[in-house]
């Protein structure tokens, strides 16, 4: 009976794989940011119906103020007619937020693609799809109130 003893791999290989373990561990968490950032972001339905987001005052006409609404950002904007107007501030196509633009045609724009919207929150151009969801701003003794029941 010959007895034969397998062959040793060497150090190389062993070395070869833990330092390709190694990498795709490394690899995985920069995946999963990419993913993430590609992927159009679940909406959270909002618990609260009304929020009061600060004094007349607080936005000079012709600015706009950006402000949480739970979870989910909120721009109100100060028309230079004196108007308020409030949207839910994500673009409606792959939820990036929008930014208002107050000179020339005023309006808001994603800089994520290149959607522009107007200032009723209709999409003019770019990717978006659907216009951008418009909220109800109430004034109450010199206050503003933005509340999820739909213009």
């Amino acid at each position: 009976m010959k007895l034969t003893v397998p062959p040793h791999k060497p150090r190389r290989d062993f070395l070869s794989t833990a330092l390709g373990i190694w990498g795709l561990l490394a690899v995985v968490p920069v995946l999963n940011v990419l993913v993430r950032y590609i992927t159009p972001p679940k909406g959270t339905p909002t618990t609260r119906q009304s929020l009061e987001v600060g004094l007349v005052d607080d936005i000079p006409r012709g600015t706009a103020k950006i402000v949480r609404f739970d979870r989910e950002p909120v721009i109100i904007v100060h028309t230079s007619s004196g108007q308020f107007k409030a949207f839910f501030a994500r673009c409606t196509h792959l939820g990036c937020v929008v930014k208002f633009q107050s000179e020339g045609a005023q309006g808001f724009h994603c800089n994520c693609h290149g959607s522009d919207f107007d200032l009723n929150g209709k999409n003019l151009s770019g990717p978006a799809p659907k216009p951008l969801t418009a909220l109800k701003v109430t004034v109450q003794q010199a206050s503003l109130i933005v509340s999820t029941t739909e213009v």
